[in-house]
């Protein structure tokens, strides 16, 4: 039973293997029995992990846990897991019509899901940056499939960007390992807290950190992420954006429990808000439906990273539930976005118009995913904000920043919604297996809302019971936002000013968005020698 965790690593890659190997279509339909067989042995081992009631170290071949490879399992990498089979089964099921046949495109994909489930167990900071290594790798490849000229130019632009950001998590892992003499996080966490000396352990921390704001996209290096999602497929947007982004956030988070640094807590609420502020006017800017998608994805990281700057108490419930929801609206919205640019023959969102006319069902799913992530009362992104906003409530210039940012997201989604107004033409594509899969991120999206009280208390024990579900003043201030939201949208995004246009078709270069990785290391070091005196 143990080893399952073990088993779930292996499954989606073996099967990976013999799709690739036996080159067959039938031989395809491997991907769902794969997945089934993921489903069961997570949920069983739940269950025997319920019971334990507390983290499981596995040790790799009997070596010592000072030298041996282990796995660490805890209630955070848990729920991670499941909501990697879950997002890993919407995509599978969307691209399915599609992709049925592309043996090659089922094995990058099943084995990519395979070492993103090595990486969220792994307890090894070396196999931590061999893993992400191997992500990249085949995210790059995902992103790239479709072989033509702007796919390829951006998918290099992911592959080369990130690799660079890795590499400076090797300096500060070969900076660790020379202090410490061991590569196991928890012996490393037990050994740094006795030093007394603790300038190379934060050094080795802010380039680790570096490679973890590469890979997560904060500001200002997080230009990679928009071009990736402009050239990839909606399938592959929804796994990035779901899923893959937030490898950095989990590894933040274990990072920062084994270094416990401290006086960077405020840098981090600083550093979040300014992405996600960003992200919020990139995305008013735009006029492709994907990148203002995309562009959101940075936001809502930087609420995300808002609320796990503290790394503990409501601020930190509210940033790692935020992470979930985020992923499940931000796939319905992607997969949602991937159906309409199929049928409307484009990605402008001046071009399209009527939808909600031509395709109400998907209309109504998306409308859920818009009111999910603007903060509406009684949908998922409502209840992890509010948790966060309640984790503020000591620190009012604090909440302010975060409602600058709703309002932000609410005037760009106003600006997004317009597409479900007037009447066009449109292809008929019947895409049946698409539109449940919307369906269920939708439903995913009002459960979550209304029962994630009991349910984080009943699966996790956590009590969020403060969280009001459903008031008249949360619905009051939210349509409060939505109306400035309108206001601003009508006087300022939609006349469209030389400003916006110059937002819009901002170019950084590979070279200068190297040069903003080492200032931004840079300022790091620069903070935490001021707050450390």
């Amino acid at each position: 039973m143990e080893f399952i965790p073990i088993y779930l690593i292996f499954i989606p890659i073996i099967s990976a293997l013999i799709i690739y190997l036996v080159h067959d279509k039938r031989i395809n339909y491997l991907v769902f029995f794969s997945q089934s067989l993921m489903t069961i042995l997570a949920i069983v081992y739940f269950m025997y992990f319920d019971k334990l009631a507390r983290p499981q170290l596995i040790k790799l071949g009997g070596w010592p846990r000072e030298l041996g490879i282990s796995l660490f399992i805890d209630r955070l990498s848990m729920a991670f897991i499941f909501l990697s089979i879950f997002i890993w089964w919407m995509v599978l099921i969307y691209e399915w019509h599609r992709s049925k046949e592309e043996f090659k495109f089922l094995f990058f994909l099943l084995f990519l899901e395979g070492v993103f489930i090595a990486f969220l167990q792994s307890n090894d900071i070396f196999n931590l940056y061999v893993l992400l290594e191997i992500i990249t790798i085949l995210s790059a490849i995902l992103i790239i499939y479709k072989k033509d000229g702007y796919s390829v130019k951006s998918g290099l632009f992911y592959l080369l960007f990130n690799s660079v950001g890795v590499s400076f998590y090797l300096i500060g892992l070969i900076l660790l390992y020379s202090l410490t003499g061991t590569l196991n996080m928890g012996v490393i966490a037990d050994r740094i807290a006795a030093f007394e000396n603790t300038e190379l352990v934060r050094l080795a921390y802010v380039f680790i950190f570096s490679a973890v704001g590469v890979k997560s996209a904060l500001f200002p290096v997080y230009t990679w992420l928009p071009r990736a999602h402009g050239a990839a497929p909606a399938s592959i947007s929804a796994l990035l954006s779901g899923l893959l982004v937030k490898s950095g956030l989990y590894a933040f988070i274990r990072m920062n429990q084994m270094f416990n640094i401290t006086i960077l807590y405020d840098f981090f609420f600083i550093l979040g808000f300014i992405t996600g502020l960003s992200g919020v006017i990139f995305a008013l800017s735009q006029k492709d439906i994907k990148q203002i998608l995309a562009f959101h994805t940075i936001s809502q990281i930087g609420i995300i990273l808002m609320g796990l700057s503290a790394m503990e108490g409501e601020l930190y419930i509210g940033g790692v539930l935020h992470i979930f929801n985020h992923a499940i609206f931000k796939a319905l919205l992607f997969l949602g976005a991937g159906i309409i640019i199929n049928r409307y023959g484009t990605r402008r969102i001046t071009e399209i118009r009527g939808v909600f006319k031509e395709s109400p069902v998907i209309s109504i799913f998306m409308i859920v995913g818009i009111l999910a992530i603007t903060g509406a009362p009684m949908f998922n992104g409502f209840i992890s904000k509010s948790i966060i906003k309640y984790g503020l409530k000591m620190e009012l210039w604090k909440v302010i920043l975060l409602q600058i940012l709703n309002l932000g997201t609410a005037t760009s989604f106003i600006k997004f919604s317009q597409m479900f107004f007037g009447t066009s033409h449109v292809n008929k594509i019947k895409e049946k297996g698409s539109t449940i899969v919307l369906g269920i991120l939708a439903i995913a999206c009002v459960v979550f809302g209304l029962f994630i009280v009991d349910i984080l208390d009943l699966i996790v024990g956590i009590d969020i019971s403060f969280v009001t579900i459903f008031s008249f003043k949360y619905l009051i201030e939210y349509l409060v936002t939505l109306g400035i939201g309108y206001i601003i949208y009508k006087v300022i995004i939609d006349k469209d000013y030389p400003v916006i246009q110059k937002l819009r078709h901002l170019n950084v270069s590979f070279q200068s968005t190297n040069a903003m990785l080492i200032g931004f290391i840079c300022i790091m070091i620069i903070w935490i020698k001021l707050r450390s005196g």
